[in-house]
């Protein structure tokens, strides 16, 4: 089933399947000398995150990565929740805190008020450096929260006491006020004049991935190769 927006994007609901890890020769220790090639297992370092130049783009990992990988999303869109939990969305982020590419998100908000009230609290999560476990829970609660009428700023801040150190007068008052109403319209407004028509979406190193490459959003080993083809293209 597919769900058009008020802005023609295009949400595919048909779940995402994860595949098997790319068979590569790895040291005895398990750890590869390729940074592309990192394992779910790996013990990796927490990826720095920051708020991009352009006011609308949150950026995970080193802005100086060789690659660049941007994901076109909104917090209550059930295909990203899918793609999050069970695609090649969590290889990314591992990649990204192995040094080996810069992930950067669009936050639309074209689903209505709950994308919105998401987008602001997780830009307020970016000030402590906890974008990233953020985000991750919201989408792993996402479909018991769509079930109660969606995002809230309440279920946000109910939700924020399960990351050790995001709860704070600071944060709470940037969720309550919404203190980033701005980057929020932004984000969305930068989103609706890109050339993603569907969320998820994903750009590497700058040209958008056809939403009929289902393996790049579902099989890491077809992501993987792409991005190791790309890179050595970029050499």
């Amino acid at each position: 089933m597919q769900v058009r927006s008020r802005r023609g994007f295009l949400v595919a609901a048909a779940a995402i399947t994860a595949s098997a890890s790319v068979g590569a020769c790895r040291r005895r220790d398990g750890a590869s000398d390729d940074p592309l090639d990192v394992s779910a297992s790996a013990d990796l370092p927490v990826a720095p995150e920051s708020v991009a130049a352009d006011g609308t783009t949150i950026v995970l990992g080193d802005p100086a990565a060789p690659l660049t990988v941007r994901l076109y999303e909104d917090m209550s869109c059930p295909a990203c929740a899918d793609f999050e939990a069970e695609g090649t969305a969590p290889y990314l982020k591992r990649a990204a805190r192995n040094g080996a590419l810069q992930l950067q998100f669009t936050l639309g908000s074209f689903l209505g008020p709950g994308s919105k009230f998401a987008a602001n609290a997780l830009r307020a999560a970016v000030d402590q450096n906890k974008f990233a476990e953020y985000h991750e829970l919201l989408y792993r609660h996402q479909a018991a929260v769509r079930k109660s009428g969606g995002f809230t700023r309440d279920r946000l801040l109910g939700l924020a006491i399960m990351i050790e150190g995001l709860r704070g007068p600071e944060f709470d008052a940037a969720v309550l006020d919404t203190k980033y109403r701005d980057f929020v319209e932004a984000a969305d407004d930068a989103m609706s004049r890109s050339p993603a028509d569907a969320t998820p979406a994903m750009e590497i190193n700058g040209t958008l991935v056809p939403t009929g490459s289902r393996p790049y959003y579902t099989d890491r080993s077809s992501l993987y190769r792409h991005l190791k083809k790309v890179a050595r293209a970029k050499e």
